[in-house]
């Protein structure tokens, strides 16, 4: 059965054994499937896939998958509602296979063992590293077939997280018109591009408090806050609760925190 999401915005990481008998469902929330040990099978809109040690798949939101597993297996599946991480719509919008990386490769093998034991704080850091893996590891143009770079545009963003962002600058940049950038970008990316950019700064946001000696204020400094008040008060919009209690929490749990196992 498939797990239900905790809150409408959180993303779900956890390991799930897929049983050989095959089986199918639709949601309304993208996911990832990477394979940690042996392979899965998927079937969308006609086509098969395969998540295994070597390559992940992505399912859209909405669309009908079959699955099986194939043998002794264990996949690594990311839930993502359409409010939660920050990555370019676009690329979640069709099943799409992905190879396995060195940089995903890396975020798996920081994957704890051991009872299961569900913390929105170690999830959202998760979730938000492994997307933005694959976000980059896609590559190429996806924007619809106009040529729009979507994939380097995130990166672009991503490395500027401290720089304010004016959309006719970003357009100029890339080199198109300031009103068709705006156009292709809110449907490449499912935003504005002030609205992304402040999503991937508090996603990033997520990773600097798991440093432990890192200051508030100085999180808020990297981010472009003009002070920490600011800072506290963008997080606490977004995930319901100042940073300094989300690191409290997370900080709870870190030794324990584990993922579950099942279908």
């Amino acid at each position: 059965m498939q797990p239900l999401l905790t809150n409408a915005i959180d993303p779900l990481v956890e390991r799930r054994v897929y049983a050989q008998e095959a089986d199918g469902h639709r949601h309304d929330y993208c996911q990832l499937l990477l394979g940690l040990r042996g392979s899965a099978a998927l079937e969308m809109h006609g086509r098969q896939f395969q998540a295994s040690v070597l390559h992940g798949v992505i399912v859209p939101a909405d669309c009908r998958h079959e699955f099986a597993g194939q043998g002794d297996n264990c996949q690594l599946v990311v839930d993502m509602p359409v409010a939660s991480v920050a990555v370019p719509a676009a690329l979640f919008r069709r099943p799409r296979a992905f190879a396995i990386t060195p940089a995903l490769r890396r975020w798996l093998d920081k994957l704890p063992h051991g009872p299961a034991l569900r913390k929105r704080q170690y999830d959202w850091q998760l979730a938000v590293g492994l997307a933005g893996a694959v976000s980059q590891s896609l590559g190429g143009d996806v924007g619809e077939g106009c040529g729009f770079p979507v994939a380097q545009i995130d990166a672009y963003l991503r490395r500027r997280l401290e720089h304010p962002i004016a959309t006719a600058e970003l357009a100029a940049h890339f080199g198109w018109g300031v009103r068709r950038f705006h156009d292709l970008f809110c449907e490449a990316f499912g935003d504005t591009p002030h609205q992304y950019h402040n999503r991937l700064k508090l996603d990033a946001a997520i990773g600097l408090l798991a440093r432990q000696g890192l200051p508030l204020a100085e999180i808020g400094q990297r981010l472009g806050y003009g002070d920490q008040p600011a800072f506290t008060r963008r997080f606490s919009q977004r995930f319901g609760m100042p940073p300094g209690q989300w690191r409290r929490e997370a900080d709870s749990s870190a030794a324990t925190k584990g993922f579950c196992s099942g279908t």
